[in-house]
Protein backbone atom coordinates (compact mmCIF):
# COMPACT_ATOMS: atom_id res chain seq x y z
CA UNK A 1 0.00 0.00 0.00
CA UNK A 2 2.68 1.95 0.85
CA UNK A 3 5.99 2.43 -1.50
CA UNK A 4 8.44 2.06 1.34
CA UNK A 5 11.81 1.70 -1.06
CA UNK A 6 12.59 5.73 0.18
CA UNK A 7 11.75 5.80 4.04
CA UNK A 8 15.68 6.10 4.91
CA UNK A 9 15.43 9.45 2.83
CA UNK A 10 13.31 11.19 5.38
CA UNK A 11 13.98 12.27 8.64
CA UNK A 12 11.06 13.73 9.64
CA UNK A 13 7.40 12.61 7.52
CA UNK A 14 4.45 14.36 7.40
CA UNK A 15 0.68 13.11 7.11
CA UNK A 16 -1.39 15.69 5.72
CA UNK A 17 -4.89 16.01 5.41
CA UNK A 18 -6.29 18.30 2.66
CA UNK A 19 -9.36 18.92 4.73
CA UNK A 20 -8.37 19.35 8.08
CA UNK A 21 -6.26 22.20 10.63
CA UNK A 22 -4.13 19.72 11.98
CA UNK A 23 -1.34 16.69 10.93
CA UNK A 24 0.95 14.45 12.01
CA UNK A 25 4.53 15.04 12.32
CA UNK A 26 6.36 12.00 12.62
CA UNK A 27 10.39 13.41 13.66
CA UNK A 28 12.90 10.33 14.04
CA UNK A 29 16.34 12.54 13.45
CA UNK A 30 19.24 10.94 14.67
CA UNK A 31 19.94 14.32 16.74
CA UNK A 32 17.02 14.16 18.62
CA UNK A 33 17.87 14.25 22.49
CA UNK A 34 15.07 11.61 23.85
CA UNK A 35 14.71 10.16 20.33
CA UNK A 36 12.41 9.96 17.99
CA UNK A 37 8.94 11.54 18.40
CA UNK A 38 5.20 11.67 17.28
CA UNK A 39 3.70 15.63 17.05
CA UNK A 40 0.45 15.96 16.30
CA UNK A 41 0.51 19.68 14.92
CA UNK A 42 -1.72 22.77 13.94
CA UNK A 43 -1.79 24.51 11.03
CA UNK A 44 -2.66 27.76 13.07
CA UNK A 45 0.99 27.28 14.61
CA UNK A 46 2.57 27.13 11.22
CA UNK A 47 0.45 29.65 9.43
CA UNK A 48 1.88 32.87 11.76
CA UNK A 49 1.67 36.18 10.63
CA UNK A 50 5.22 35.57 10.61
CA UNK A 51 4.37 33.15 7.82
CA UNK A 52 2.61 35.14 5.65
CA UNK A 53 5.19 38.22 6.26
CA UNK A 54 7.65 35.90 4.69
CA UNK A 55 5.36 34.45 1.79
CA UNK A 56 4.35 38.38 0.94
CA UNK A 57 7.90 39.31 1.03
CA UNK A 58 9.18 36.91 -1.53
CA UNK A 59 6.25 37.09 -3.28
CA UNK A 60 6.43 40.56 -3.71
CA UNK A 61 10.31 40.47 -5.07
CA UNK A 62 9.02 37.32 -7.52
CA UNK A 63 6.80 40.16 -8.66
CA UNK A 64 9.26 43.00 -9.03
CA UNK A 65 11.86 40.94 -10.85
CA UNK A 66 13.93 42.87 -13.19
CA UNK A 67 13.44 41.52 -17.29
CA UNK A 68 10.43 39.55 -16.21
CA UNK A 69 8.21 38.99 -19.70
CA UNK A 70 5.16 36.98 -20.21
CA UNK A 71 6.15 33.36 -19.78
CA UNK A 72 7.65 34.49 -16.63
CA UNK A 73 5.06 35.98 -15.28
CA UNK A 74 2.78 33.17 -16.27
CA UNK A 75 5.04 30.96 -14.40
CA UNK A 76 4.38 32.84 -10.93
CA UNK A 77 1.89 30.36 -9.85
CA UNK A 78 4.08 27.63 -9.85
CA UNK A 79 7.15 30.18 -7.79
CA UNK A 80 4.56 31.11 -5.80
CA UNK A 81 3.61 27.54 -4.65
CA UNK A 82 7.00 26.48 -4.56
CA UNK A 83 7.49 29.44 -1.91
CA UNK A 84 4.84 29.02 0.17
CA UNK A 85 5.68 24.95 0.61
CA UNK A 86 9.47 26.15 1.48
CA UNK A 87 8.15 27.98 3.99
CA UNK A 88 5.57 25.88 5.30
CA UNK A 89 8.95 23.59 5.59
CA UNK A 90 10.54 25.88 7.52
CA UNK A 91 8.02 26.87 10.10
CA UNK A 92 6.85 23.12 10.50
CA UNK A 93 11.16 22.51 11.23
CA UNK A 94 11.33 25.62 13.51
CA UNK A 95 8.42 24.23 15.53
CA UNK A 96 9.67 20.04 15.68
CA UNK A 97 12.90 21.85 16.73
CA UNK A 98 11.58 23.99 19.21
CA UNK A 99 9.81 20.96 20.72
CA UNK A 100 12.92 18.98 20.61
CA UNK A 101 15.05 21.77 22.17
CA UNK A 102 17.07 21.85 19.26
CA UNK A 103 18.98 24.94 18.09
CA UNK A 104 19.94 24.03 14.92
CA UNK A 105 17.11 24.50 11.15
CA UNK A 106 19.42 22.03 9.77
CA UNK A 107 17.47 18.27 8.45
CA UNK A 108 19.89 15.59 8.39
CA UNK A 109 17.89 14.29 5.55
CA UNK A 110 14.88 15.21 3.66
CA UNK A 111 11.28 15.36 4.66
CA UNK A 112 8.61 13.65 3.34
CA UNK A 113 4.87 13.54 3.24
CA UNK A 114 1.83 10.80 3.11
CA UNK A 115 -1.07 12.66 2.08
CA UNK A 116 -4.39 11.06 3.27
CA UNK A 117 -6.90 11.71 0.87
CA UNK A 118 -9.29 9.63 -1.40
CA UNK A 119 -8.78 5.50 -1.80
CA UNK A 120 -6.21 6.41 1.25
CA UNK A 121 -8.91 7.20 3.42
CA UNK A 122 -10.66 3.49 3.12
CA UNK A 123 -7.65 2.22 4.53
CA UNK A 124 -8.53 -0.75 7.09
CA UNK A 125 -6.88 -0.71 10.46
CA UNK A 126 -5.12 -3.73 10.14
CA UNK A 127 -3.53 -2.27 7.04
CA UNK A 128 -2.69 1.16 8.25
CA UNK A 129 -0.89 -0.56 11.29
CA UNK A 130 0.89 -2.76 8.68
CA UNK A 131 1.97 -0.01 7.16
CA UNK A 132 3.01 2.33 10.05
CA UNK A 133 5.31 -0.25 11.45
CA UNK A 134 6.87 -0.70 8.21
CA UNK A 135 7.73 2.90 7.73
CA UNK A 136 8.47 3.33 11.44
CA UNK A 137 8.51 0.31 13.24
CA UNK A 138 12.43 0.65 14.20
CA UNK A 139 11.95 4.32 15.18
CA UNK A 140 9.59 4.41 17.30
CA UNK A 141 8.89 2.91 20.22
CA UNK A 142 5.59 0.81 20.93
CA UNK A 143 3.76 3.61 23.01
CA UNK A 144 4.78 6.32 20.14
CA UNK A 145 3.75 3.68 17.58
CA UNK A 146 0.36 2.95 19.15
CA UNK A 147 0.13 7.29 19.64
CA UNK A 148 0.70 7.59 15.83
CA UNK A 149 -1.90 5.02 15.08
CA UNK A 150 -4.59 6.31 17.47
CA UNK A 151 -4.16 9.94 15.82
CA UNK A 152 -3.65 8.70 12.39
CA UNK A 153 -6.97 6.75 12.91
CA UNK A 154 -8.76 9.96 14.53
CA UNK A 155 -7.58 12.44 11.54
CA UNK A 156 -8.79 9.76 8.94
CA UNK A 157 -12.13 9.52 10.56
CA UNK A 158 -12.47 13.22 10.75
CA UNK A 159 -11.35 14.12 6.93
CA UNK A 160 -13.88 11.07 5.85
CA UNK A 161 -16.35 12.91 7.31
CA UNK A 162 -15.50 16.69 6.23
CA UNK A 163 -14.55 14.97 2.20
CA UNK A 164 -18.52 13.94 2.70
CA UNK A 165 -19.52 16.75 3.88
CA UNK A 166 -17.94 18.65 0.65
CA UNK A 167 -19.14 16.25 -1.44
CA UNK A 168 -22.42 16.51 -0.17
CA UNK A 169 -22.46 20.49 -0.38
CA UNK A 170 -20.97 20.44 -3.83
CA UNK A 171 -23.53 18.33 -5.23
CA UNK A 172 -26.01 21.05 -3.03
CA UNK A 173 -24.79 23.70 -5.38
CA UNK A 174 -24.64 21.82 -8.72
CA UNK A 175 -28.38 21.18 -8.14
CA UNK A 176 -29.10 24.46 -7.31
CA UNK A 177 -26.97 26.09 -9.98
CA UNK A 178 -24.72 28.33 -7.49
CA UNK A 179 -21.01 28.59 -8.52
CA UNK A 180 -18.50 25.76 -6.67
CA UNK A 181 -15.72 22.69 -7.95
CA UNK A 182 -18.15 22.50 -11.67
CA UNK A 183 -17.44 24.26 -13.99
CA UNK A 184 -19.47 25.59 -17.40
CA UNK A 185 -18.15 23.82 -20.61
CA UNK A 186 -20.44 25.42 -22.71
CA UNK A 187 -23.42 27.53 -22.33
CA UNK A 188 -25.97 28.49 -25.01
CA UNK A 189 -26.20 32.09 -25.00
CA UNK A 190 -29.77 31.66 -27.80
CA UNK A 191 -27.51 33.58 -30.58
CA UNK A 192 -26.53 31.93 -33.87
Amino acid sequence: MFESGNKGEASITLCLFPHLGEFVAIDTRSALPDGAAVHVMSFDDVFTDDFRGSVELGFSSLLRRDGTGLLDMMGLPQEVESLVRAESMKRIVKNLNHAAGIVSAQVESGIGVLFFARGLLSIDPDQLEAAMDDLFGRSLSDTQMNRLQNELARLISEEREAEDLVRTQEMANLIKGEPGSFVTLWQNSGES
